[in-house]
């Protein structure tokens, strides 16, 4: 766990650099969930949401105490989070299949990059066929239905956190075109991306 997001991001380069697998050997965790840092880390770094509103009314408070000549203890006061945003960073699955734990690595680290079934055959040394039998009985899922899960999922985090087009979206998810994306979107999801960042934004 980092005391700041920034620090969260500069563990993850770290990881990176020195080949360490998030969240499968480290799982990371941020704090103060700055949206736009956190959905551009690799992987999107799960975030501590800490409650800024309180923390201002208590400091108010106590302020407010001492301007009026009260006497205030040097103690820590300790205002709980809002939760924990869980991103990519923390989101571990324990998998006993060393092969298929290494898939869903590949697939988690790659989906976003463009990568394909073809690009995972040369990764993993199994045949198609057992890929796809063992890859199902270890997640309930085909490898390509995570490809397409993972880079929906970036879809989403990037709509709701942050103000890029749909073209830059596509990119960063690993869809070639901005079209494709939003074919696959409303598949996965049965809205447009238009309609869900609408929707995230009124949940703010």
């Amino acid at each position: 766990m980092a005391c700041y997001d920034i620090k969260a991001q500069q563990l993850l380069d770290v990881c990176r650099e020195l080949g360490i697998a998030v969240p499968e050997e480290v799982a990371v965790l941020g704090v103060d969930n700055d949206p736009l840092l956190c959905s551009l880390t690799t992987p999107p770094l799960s975030s501590v949401i800490p409650n800024t509103h309180r923390t201002g009314y208590e400091a108010a408070a106590l302020l407010e105490r001492l301007m009026g000549g009260d006497r205030v203890a040097p103690s820590a006061h300790l205002i709980p989070p809002i939760g924990v945003e869980t991103r990519q960073s923390t989101d571990v699955l324990a998998i006993g299949d060393r092969d298929i734990a290494g898939a869903v690595r590949f697939i988690r680290e790659h989906a976003c990059d463009g990568a394909t079934i073809a690009d995972l055959l040369k990764a993993v040394p199994l045949s198609r066929r057992v890929l796809e039998a063992r890859y199902r009985k270890a997640t309930g899922r085909t490898p390509h239905e995570d490809l397409v899960r993972f880079r929906i999922d970036r879809v989403k985090q990037l709509l709701s956190e942050t103000d890029h087009s749909l073209e830059r979206i596509a990119a960063l998810a690993g869809f070639d075109h901005p079209e494709y994306m939003s074919v696959a979107f409303k598949r996965e999801t049965g809205q447009t991306p238009g309609a869900f960042r609408a929707g995230a934004r009124g949940k703010r």
